[in-house]
């Protein structure tokens, strides 16, 4: 079948390393400590007598603090956030969970509280370009008023997967899913918050409770799975999308015991970017096809290469979980 040296090529390559693990918090009750802890732009920052980290500065300004972390995978950070005012494209808060440099500006991966959207999205930030990974559609908006306390959680676990967990003061009851993306790689050596503030909100941001546990991660995820593998199949590893009846589109075929299942399946690039999401949370019957055309979330034509089809079966009573990766060489 054509494509298989570019799909054995793949799986070589994915395989998993996982060394030591790391651990620390920060509820700045200690001002000296933290200090001590976090490096960068101090001169924008306060410890207030509440305890919390809290943006000073009087003039429209970009600020950050950087903590060491190398915790990528079996991880989860956390923090409590408040923005005492509307969110915008010019006053919002960033979570970096990870960086490869002491550089706001370098590879990693970052919660954004606010901005256009006014919501919580988990972005990816690579040569110095973000995309969003994570956004969930129902939630645009949600940060809408003139105050905002919210409480953020992310988790990775061992098959590369990120959670992104809310919860907003005042509208949730409990936590809410944004949404999953899977990432096969992800290096670090710092955290960080971030501060974007126009002239008139320099006092107004806020952040406390800053959890992060986990381990290093070394070299890529593997193709290896814990769970049931009949849950899905691929129907051809090659897509050749040039509309010619042949090979236009790939599909996988879901098997799941009963309907209480719900699917969420996307398409990434080999080094874990969303290429194309073909659902989401969907309830899906016993047995179901999904199929991608090779076009990108833009409609697009996606370029030549290996891409990565991630689905997830998750009954909605037991919570019990298929997952599966596959690799597809797309060819013209």
């Amino acid at each position: 079948m054509r494509g298989t040296s570019f799909v054995i090529g793949l799986l070589a390559w994915l395989f998993v390393g996982i060394a030591s693990a790391h651990n620390w918090q920060d509820d700045f009750s200690n001002a000296i400590d933290s200090k001590a802890a976090w490096t960068g732009d101090w001169e924008h920052f306060a410890i207030n007598k509440h305890g919390q980290l809290q943006s000073q500065v009087s003039q429209a300004a970009e600020s950050a603090l950087f903590h060491t972390n190398t915790c990528a995978i079996h991880a989860e950070w956390q923090c409590w956030v408040r923005i005492s005012g509307n969110c915008s494209a010019q006053n919002q808060l960033r979570f970096y969970l990870t960086l490869t440099n002491k550089d706001i500006n370098s590879d990693g991966y970052f919660v954004q509280i606010g901005g256009t959207n006014k919501n919580i999205t988990l972005y990816e930030q690579n040569n110095g370009t973000s995309t969003k990974i994570i956004e969930h559609p129902q939630r645009i908006k949600c940060l809408d008023g003139s105050a905002s306390y919210v409480d953020v959680r992310v988790t990775r676990d061992a098959d590369g997967l990120f959670h992104l967990f809310s919860w907003i003061e005042g509208k949730d009851s409990t936590w809410v899913e944004e949404g999953v993306a899977f990432v096969p790689m992800v290096q670090s050596t710092y955290s960080a918050v971030y501060v974007r503030n126009s002239k008139t909100r320099g006092y107004d941001f806020y952040i406390d409770n800053v959890q992060v546990r986990g381990e290093q991660q070394q070299s890529p995820l593997g193709n290896q799975t814990t769970y049931d593998k009949a849950s899905a199949t691929l129907l051809s590893d090659n897509l050749s999308p040039n509309h010619d009846g042949w090979e236009d589109e790939v599909c996988i075929q879901t098997l799941v015991p009963n309907d209480d299942y719900i699917a969420t399946c996307a398409v990434y690039t080999a080094n874990g970017m969303l290429v194309k999401t073909l659902c989401q949370q969907t309830t899906i019957s016993q047995s179901e096809t999904l199929c991608w055309d090779g076009t990108t979330l833009q409609g697009n034509t996606a370029e030549i290469g290996v891409y990565v089809l991630y689905i997830e079966l998750r009954n909605q009573h037991t919570h019990h979980t298929l997952r599966q990766r596959m690799a597809v060489s797309l060819t013209r």
